[in-house]
């Protein structure tokens, strides 16, 4: 009898987590693979001096100053593409990345969410720190840049996404 007690509880606990996260939270998969992502593809184009670590970005920045070379869209969507071709299943699905571009090149990464996570999106740090997802739309300081970068991302016609089919904006 008891045993059969220990079976059915089991089984109701095992049945009852249908849903991983609790509503208006972000699940932590979207939230590794955002973050991961932005990485993978800071890397890749060198942004946020993830060259002074010693990672070789796929696209030639030439040096400083009048050495500096600028990034083709062309060049940056192929190496970003290589950087997220595979780790990334929550890609088009939870979220997409947004590449906004100046004349030189690349200029950041912002993850956004879409579907169930809609209300979220991390944005490119230094490698030394965590690119936490955050909610779109708050108060604090990071939530409103974060939006901002959202808005300036969606209002340029510049801006890479991917997948290239889908965006995130408001």
């Amino acid at each position: 009898m008891t045993a059969a007690i220990v079976m059915l509880a089991a089984t109701l606990a095992a049945s009852s987590g249908a849903s991983p996260t609790a509503p208006g939270k972000l699940a932590p998969e979207t939230s590794r693979q955002m973050q991961a992502a932005i990485v993978a593809v800071n890397k890749a184009l060198g942004l946020e001096s993830w060259p002074m670590h010693n990672i070789k970005p796929c696209v030639d920045r030439g040096g400083q100053g009048i050495t500096a070379k600028d990034i083709t869209p062309e060049e940056t969507r192929k190496c970003a593409e290589t950087a997220i071709a595979s780790g990334f299943p929550e890609l088009g699905k939870s979220f997409v990345l947004a590449i906004p571009m100046a004349p030189i090149g690349p200029v950041t990464v912002l993850a956004l969410g879409i579907g169930d996570s809609a209300a979220w999106a991390a944005y490119s740090c230094d490698p030394d720190r965590k690119c936490l997802p955050v909610k779109l739309g708050g108060t604090a300081k990071w939530s409103k840049r974060i939006t901002e970068r959202q808005q300036k991302a969606c209002s340029e016609a510049t801006t890479l996404w991917f997948p290239a089919d889908q965006k995130a904006c408001p």
